[in-house]
């Protein structure tokens, strides 16, 4: 068999280099869904929408029940998502390499969409009986009970950051098509995200309640996870094993020193874009009137921006000339937008309010009036620099990913870039915004 070439990720000028694969280590070669083999990312977008859909009602769910165990609300935020976001890091780190030596990565989706399902429906039920123990193991043991909660969320979180990077590895983008594949999955996924949040908030609790909700949630995730192996049943997205073998990470290519910059660049990235957040949620709390509504709206507008650049980029990553150029400049441009907004912030953004709520036809309705001046709080100041945060992802897909090792790369990419988020949130929380204040604190980040 004649060795093929591995095209390599962009060097800082954009030129690719051809790489031969390592002797011994014959590389598989990458099909899509027009040859049969690969899983169409049409086909996947609706099964990432739901999962995330899922994942998201999970998340509200168990900060809600983490605060009746901790007793502090904004400790129950705080562990929520540090250990919801831990989780999804660890898994997307751990799922890649994995999803690249399967034959049929559909069908491991499909064991990952029933694990979230059973992890997360015991989770939820587990919380509800925590208190007791926690209180005891704190008056024990300490902080060190702190690490109940958090496991009972990093379990089910670990298994729900493994399905982007899996998902992708099934649809099996070529290099020319790891931006827009990637990109737009990502997108739907995230999309999928804010409709969790929010019925979960306003349909979901108040209909179901917690454990109702838990089981409706856990539901989606069987019934993609079904889709899933009826889907690879039926011959998608399985390797043709006459011609292809399973990629070994020990056989394939190390990332170039290249992709490794962009990969801590892009975590770097994702720091920032969480300090954004917490810095934003303490500016929004004077136009909104609990910190509960604006912590709910300005996740919602964070999500969105993502999303809609994430998805509005991806159409044309595969094609830039100069990615790390268009790299640096999304990331460069949201922090000059995001720092122009909060230079700006003032009376205007009142009046915008004001005018949103005489759009209403019915000037009873008081619940609908206050949640669109908090949406429009929240989209004046944070849709346009997380679009362009957003829009990185997919440059940054382009600079990091190589087809043969679609899974670990991907996977590397979104667990880097959430552990950056993290660090970003305890860094601009307890250090930056008591210390500098929310203007210096804008202003570094």
């Amino acid at each position: 068999m004649r060795r093929s070439r591995r095209r390599g990720p962009e060097g800082p000028g954009g030129g690719l280099r051809d790489r031969p694969a390592p002797a011994g280590h014959e590389p598989v070669q990458v099909t899509t869904a027009s040859a049969g083999t690969g899983l169409a990312a049409a086909l996947a977008a609706p099964l990432l929408f739901l999962s995330g859909l899922s994942a998201l009602v999970f998340q509200v769910l168990w900060v809600k029940q983490l605060g009746l165990v901790v007793g502090v609300e904004v400790h129950a935020v705080a562990l929520g998502v540090a250990a919801f976001f831990a989780g999804l890091a660890l898994g997307g780190w751990w799922a890649g390499p994995m999803a690249d030596r399967q034959l049929r990565p559909l069908r491991l989706y499909a064991i990952v969409e029933a694990g979230i399902a059973v992890l997360a429906v015991l989770a939820t039920l587990a919380l509800a009986r925590t208190a007791a123990p926690f209180a005891w193991l704190e008056s024990h043991a300490g902080p060190l009970a702190w690490l109940l909660p958090m496991a009972l969320v990093m379990l089910p979180a670990l298994c729900m950051g493994a399905t982007l990077p899996v998902l992708v590895r099934a649809v099996a983008p070529p290099d020319a098509r790891v931006g827009r594949a990637g990109g737009g999955l990502y997108a739907a996924n995230t999309a999928g995200a804010i409709a969790g949040a929010l019925l979960a908030s306003f349909l979901l609790i108040p209909a179901l309640g917690v454990r109702g909700s838990a089981l409706a949630a856990g539901g989606i995730n069987l019934l993609v996870a079904l889709v899933a192996w009826l889907l690879d049943r039926g011959g998608v997205a399985v390797a043709d094993q006459r011609t292809q073998a399973p990629v070994s990470t020990q056989g394939s290519e190390p990332m170039t020193a290249s992709a490794r910059t962009a990969l801590w660049l892009y975590a770097v990235a994702g720091g920032i874009a969480l300090g954004y957040e917490v810095v934003w949620s303490q500016a929004l709390v004077q136009f909104m009137s609990t910190r509960a509504f604006a912590f709910s709206v300005l996740l919602a507008a964070y999500l969105a921006g993502l999303m809609l650049g994430s998805a509005l980029q991806a159409r044309w990553a595969d094609r830039i000339r100069d990615p790390w150029g268009v790299f640096a400049l999304l990331v460069a441009g949201a922090g000059l937008v995001a720092l122009l907004e909060f230079a700006l912030l003032g009376p205007w953004l009142l009046a915008w309010q004001s005018a949103a709520g005489a759009l209403l036809p019915g000037p009873d309705d008081r619940l609908a009036a206050m949640s669109l001046r908090f949406a429009v709080a929240g989209l004046a100041i944070v849709l346009l620099p997380t679009m362009l945060l957003g829009a990185a992802f997919p440059v940054a897909l382009r600079l990091v990913v190589d087809a043969r090792s679609v899974g670990r790369d991907l996977g590397r990419v979104v667990a880097i870039n959430t552990l950056g988020g993290i660090g970003g949130t305890l860094l601009a929380g307890f250090l930056l915004v008591p210390l500098m204040g929310l203007g210096r604190a804008l202003g570094l980040l």
